[in-house]
């Protein structure tokens, strides 16, 4: 008999690579943002007294950085204030969050790290874990640090290739450190700590510590892409030129796991594994 799953943010990358993966191994309901708001306590009341899933992930989130300097209430709503709506939920809630819960300074972070954002999103996003931990007996946190995949229009690797495909020069930023992870990686994590009923708080990144100049590069080397499109350029530098840049970001970041049984994936592996998807 498979688990009853209830994915929030099906619009989502990630959900839609879990379900590409793993739609055989659970009785899944997608819910994308019109089919379930989830800051409607009611509408998800309803949903969950209709369905009454074993397990919730939760991938639901505002989660573009800079917008959510400008909509700071509607990055609380959806990232951290919505998820009271769940309460009375007794099954396994498992919640998907992020590297921005630290301030970039002295990464890479372990799970049991201080944390300490500096912008809107990373904030919003710690209060959701807070409020998690606080309301659900049975959780699990998964944070991540740069998703890549080819489900999204705002995926980094899909802006990289599609631009270079262009032919057209990009500057990426050389001083934001991270360890990034595909979409198909995580919903493997997500996927092993589910059907293994793991509880607590986890981190996920790949092998490879890189600035997104490093991971441009190598998208562009696996691609067979003209590297020499690609030029580096400070954050400061970034945000003196481009208006839209508002929030802070964390510089020295990444994620490592002090658990075992948390896999750390080759980041060019996964890239050639997108690349053939």
């Amino acid at each position: 008999m498979h688990k009853k799953l209830l994915v929030t943010g099906s619009e989502g990358q990630l959900a839609k690579s879990f379900f590409r993966l793993f739609n055989n191994n659970y009785k899944i309901f997608y819910y994308d943002k019109k089919t379930l708001d989830i800051s409607n306590s009611d509408q998800v009341k309803k949903i969950l007294k209709k369905i009454q899933p074993e397990v919730i992930l939760n991938c639901a989130a505002f989660t573009n950085v800079d917008s959510c300097e400008d909509k700071e209430d509607t990055a609380y709503e959806l990232n951290a204030n919505s998820i009271k709506n769940f309460s009375g939920f007794n099954g396994h809630f498992f919640h998907i969050s992020t590297d921005y819960v630290f301030d970039g300074k002295d990464g890479p972070y372990y799970e049991d790290d201080i944390t300490n954002p500096i912008n809107v999103y990373g904030k919003s996003k710690l209060l959701g874990e807070l409020i998690v931990e606080d309301l659900f007996d049975k959780h699990t946190i998964l944070r991540t640090n740069i998703l890549f995949g080819k489900d999204s229009n705002a995926s980094f690797l899909n802006w990289v290739v599609t631009s270079l495909k262009n032919n057209q020069e990009i500057k990426v930023v050389n001083d934001q450190i991270n360890n990034p992870v595909s979409v198909y990686d995580c919903s493997r994590t997500i996927n092993q700590l589910i059907a293994e009923s793991i509880l607590g708080k986890f981190h996920l990144g790949s092998d490879f510590l890189c600035s997104r100049f490093d991971f441009a590069m190598k998208i562009a080397e696996v691609w067979n892409l003209d590297s020499d499109l690609v030029s580096d350029i400070s954050t400061k530098e970034l945000k003196r030129i481009l208006p839209s840049f508002k929030a802070e970001r964390p510089l020295k970041s990444g994620l490592i796991s002090k658990f075992d049984f948390i896999p750390k994936y080759s980041l060019e592996h996964s890239i050639k594994e997108i690349k053939k998807s």
